[in-house]
């Protein structure tokens, strides 16, 4: 039976929310990290991807795995797409992400060509697009930081690779 769309979304909000420090008194604290956290909705009412695609949820027993990812200036991942969405946050920097968005999910050699991109900076928070081929930069001058919450099946993996060339 599926669960109500409200407490899927609030699961996958409470675990994009406890994967940063936002709660931590910042006041007396110093760190590399430019961003200043405030009280307030990170994201309300969100039912689709930049893309637009509609967020689903994953049949069979749901799981959550949260991420903190650091990447480093001219970081760039290999060709791949993730069966589930997630919820993103950029903490720190800018994250491009180049989209084939005619690449059929069987294809998995690297021979993809881009068609959409979009980038998000910080203090922005999507929901990732899933079923999508894709490779991500940071294409800043900064580390970039973010946090990446799945709602996942159980057990399975939330990335898909491209094949080496």
């Amino acid at each position: 039976m599926k669960k109500p769309i409200i407490t899927i979304f609030t699961i996958l909000l409470i675990a994009t929310i406890t994967s940063c420090n936002c709660a931590k008194d910042t006041s007396e604290t110093t760190n590399d990290i430019a961003t200043t956290f405030v009280n307030g909705d990170l994201m309300t009412n969100i039912s689709a991807d930049p893309n637009g695609n509609a967020l689903v949820y994953p049949s069979g027993e749901a799981s959550i795995t949260a991420q903190v990812k650091v990447w480093a200036p001219d970081f760039t991942s290999p060709w791949h797409y993730h069966p589930y969405q997630c919820v993103a946050h950029i903490i720190q920097g800018e994250l491009t992400v180049n989209f084939d968005t005619t690449a059929s999910l069987d294809d998995k050699s690297p021979n993809k060509s881009t068609n959409v991109t979009k980038t998000f900076k910080a203090g922005e928070v999507f929901i990732g697009t899933s079923n999508t081929w894709h490779y991500s930069q940071n294409l800043g001058s900064e580390d970039l930081i973010f946090t990446t919450s799945w709602l996942a099946e159980k057990d399975a993996p939330i990335v898909v690779l491209a094949d080496k060339e």
